[in-house]
């Protein structure tokens, strides 16, 4: 391995290979992340619409009550 990362090709492809490695650690990171935020918009979204629904169903049975 020594010999090989001596001459200039040899550095290139190790440099290039940790290279790589770097940049396709962040962009999975980065997709990861994106991923749990739009899950939690989601959910949230969801969590929005049931309270919505309640409040109309109780707005609408107390209309029908009076």
């Amino acid at each position: 391995m020594y010999q090989l990362l001596k001459n200039d090709r040899g550095a290139v492809f190790f440099v290039a290979i940790a290279l790589l490695f770097l940049v396709t650690t962040f962009i999975l990171a980065y997709c990861a992340s994106y991923e749990i935020q739009l899950k939690t918009f989601d959910g949230l979204e969801q969590l929005h619409v049931r309270a919505t629904i309640n409040l109309l169903g109780q707005i609408l049975s107390d209309s029908v009550e009076s």
